[in-house]
């Protein structure tokens, strides 16, 4: 077989297992879900963490608009990671209009260091995460703790983030991403009962499971992905609800969007270093799927990139015959995989139309985003791998936030 369509194998089935996945999930699943949610759940309290670095233009609209959900029992939780900008004078101000707990930390060390504080003070027995540019939707709070009341065993029900800002193009590609891909992959993974990952702007925590796997890890540079591993591992479920929405903020620059996907790229291969022994040891159908993502996508990186240096060391450009043969296989290969993708998105935002129906006009950005998705993560997978290999166990995980764009929708 080609060594081109052996390339092609992993994308296109990855993409298959989507388009699938997501189908089934919305058909015997998601369409039975009801449209108003149960709000008769006044003896149920949750604590919201809102964990706040350098986020001095955008903390002030999250408080408020957390301390305006309906949801009757509730506190809000802001702490600040040592922050170099003015957040905590902004913080302290508002605290002297609105009631909130603030606890200012002197030294940033780290998003997954301020929830652990941020726990401290919690006195509900569910805990919702989120980041400081987030605006919570008034129903999603009840949508959530619904699904806590019928499983005992479940840690997290993770929301449906969507971009509040789309006047770029960067905005609107993602915006599609992840109404489209992102969505999609929550829901094929859904089917197989493992999620490789909650959404760290958005999800709510049972208490006692954070406890359980002894709350976030200070030394992950994604502390989201990280504490989702360690709930697979200890048997405790993570679900994903569509109905749940809150709006955020999305890089609107080439080199926010490169630090961003750099840090997530990086945030998933320590969790796979720090725990692949674990995995293979589980003996659970679902996590070895993820494993296999995991792996293969790295995999299938470097294979790309040995080629292309072989390709070029070794190439005869007398031999016309041979160079069209190879130039007509890539092109065709990319032909399949971006119309396979484009299935994919189109069903996608299909689906999600039910909670965004603006996204169904984004189809037009379908046409490039498949080759900027495998490129881009192709790339920061290579850079992120010895990054990865280079964590130091135990120290503080510290990063600062990328830019969060145009505030306007």
């Amino acid at each position: 077989m080609e060594i081109f369509s052996l390339l092609l194998i992993y994308p296109l089935f990855m993409s298959i297992f989507w388009v699938i996945g997501t189908i089934f999930y919305a058909f015997f699943l998601e369409l039975r879900l009801k449209h108003k949610p149960n709000k008769q759940i006044e003896k149920h309290g949750i604590s919201f963490l809102i964990p706040c670095y350098n986020e001095e233009e955008t903390i002030k609209e999250t408080i408020k608009s957390v301390l305006k959900l309906e949801f009757p029992n509730k506190e809000v939780i802001v702490i600040n990671d040592g922050s170099s900008d003015y957040s905590a004078e902004v913080i302290e101000h508002l605290k002297k209009q609105l009631n909130f707990k603030f606890v200012n930390l002197s030294k940033n060390k780290g998003k997954a260091n301020a929830l652990n504080e941020g726990i401290k003070h919690a006195k509900y027995d569910y805990i919702m995460g989120i980041d400081a540019d987030t605006v919570v939707d008034n129903d999603a709070p009840y949508y959530m703790i619904e699904n806590f009341l019928k499983d005992p065993n479940l840690a997290a029900v993770t929301g449906n983030p969507r971009i509040r800002n789309k006047s770029s193009i960067l905005g609107k590609i993602q915006a599609v991403e992840y109404a489209s891909m992102v969505g999609s992959i929550k829901r094929a993974q859904s089917i197989t009962g493992k999620i490789n990952t909650i959404s760290g702007v958005f999800t709510l925590f049972r208490k006692s499971a954070i406890e359980q796997v002894n709350n976030w890890d200070i030394d992950m540079i994604t502390e989201d992905i990280a504490i989702s591993w360690k709930f697979h591992l200890s048997n405790l479920k993570i679900k994903y609800e569509p109905r749940a929405l809150c709006w955020m903020l999305v890089p609107e620059t080439v080199g926010g969007l490169w630090k961003q996907r750099i840090r997530w790229a990086q945030g998933g291969q320590e969790v796979l270093v720090r725990d692949f022994k674990n995995a293979v040891k589980s003996k659970h159908p679902a996590i070895y799927l993820l494993l296999f993502e995991q792996i293969f996508s790295l995999i299938w990186v470097y294979l790309v990139l040995i080629i292309l240096i072989s390709t070029i060391m070794n190439a005869n450009f007398f031999d016309y015959y041979y160079m069209a043969y190879q130039f007509t296989i890539v092109i065709l290969s990319a032909l399949i995989l971006t119309f396979i993708n484009i299935i994919q998105f189109t069903i996608s935002l299909i689906i999600d139309s039910r909670y965004e129906k603006i996204n169904v006009f984004t189809i037009f950005f379908l046409s490039w985003y498949p080759t900027i998705y495998w490129i881009l993560n192709a790339l920061v997978a290579m850079i992120a791998f010895p990054k990865a290999l280079k964590r130091k166990k135990g120290a503080f995980a510290t990063w600062s936030s990328p830019d969060r764009g145009n505030i306007k929708r």
